[in-house]
């Protein structure tokens, strides 16, 4: 399969307040843009690569094809490449790292004690808010309240466990959401930037996960150094 170009566009997504029958119910999101898909191999080798000869130190992450999600990656795998992709394409990071006082752009490997900030301003690339995935997961605006992401039916729009064949599957091969978003519901977990306590939010479940671990409504979270073969990212953009 080949990668549509256009798949490597960021939907604008029109804000709004989540449902009441969400666990994050009543919380405002302001407009943004997000992905059509989880940030795929060969999107992830490229920066990469760009990237390792500008200082930055990435973790190689998991090659499954070119067309299929990037895995094993962790949070700080997540945040140092979109900062690196920023700068590649002329924007600028959205993130930094506070170490002992001093503030860095991320180039270097984190330890556990840095501290990460968001430069709010900043018009690069970076996760999805917990609030903002939720939202497109459930369509945005044009939500028809769907138990996953574009249907009541997860076969549509997700590989999970009963269809997966327990392995992750190429992008874009389900049935978009209401926004047009793809894979949003099972094949991988998606990191966000939301701190649960000490650990960082994952949504969407992955192609291990039997039905209902793919809903809409279901919230995970892990340390933001743990990497697994079925945990991937999706950018956002501020709007």
């Amino acid at each position: 399969m080949t990668i549509d170009p256009e798949w490597s566009d960021l939907v604008f997504v029109d804000g709004g307040t989540l449902p009441p029958y969400s666990e994050l119910s009543g919380v405002t999101v302001a407009d943004f843009r997000i992905a059509k898909v989880p940030v795929t191999w060969d999107d992830w080798q490229g920066v990469r690569i760009w990237a390792q000869g500008r200082g930055y130190q990435i973790a190689p992450g998991k090659n499954l094809g070119p067309d299929h999600p990037v895995v094993d990656v962790n949070w700080h795998d997540a945040i140092r490449w979109c900062n690196a992709k920023s700068e590649r394409e002329g924007c600028d990071p959205v993130y930094l790292m506070v170490r002992s006082g001093q503030v860095a752009t991320g180039k270097e490997e984190n330890r556990e004690s840095d501290f990460v900030v968001v430069n709010s301003e900043a018009n690069g690339f970076r996760l999805p808010a917990d609030s903002e995935w939720e939202w497109t997961a459930r369509g945005g605006k044009l939500s028809a309240g769907h138990k996953y992401s574009g249907n009541e039916k997860p076969w549509k729009v997700g590989w999970y466990w009963n269809n997966s064949g327990g392995v992750v599957h190429p992008v874009g091969l389900k049935q978009p959401n209401e926004l047009g978003i793809c894979d949003m519901s099972g094949n991988v977990w998606e990191w966000c930037w939301d701190d649960d306590g000490e650990k960082k939010r994952l949504r969407g479940g992955s192609s291990s996960n039997d039905a209902s671990g793919c809903e809409i409504a279901r919230r995970h979270c892990a340390n933001p150094s743990f990497r697994y073969c079925r945990i991937g990212f999706r950018l956002a953009r501020n709007a």
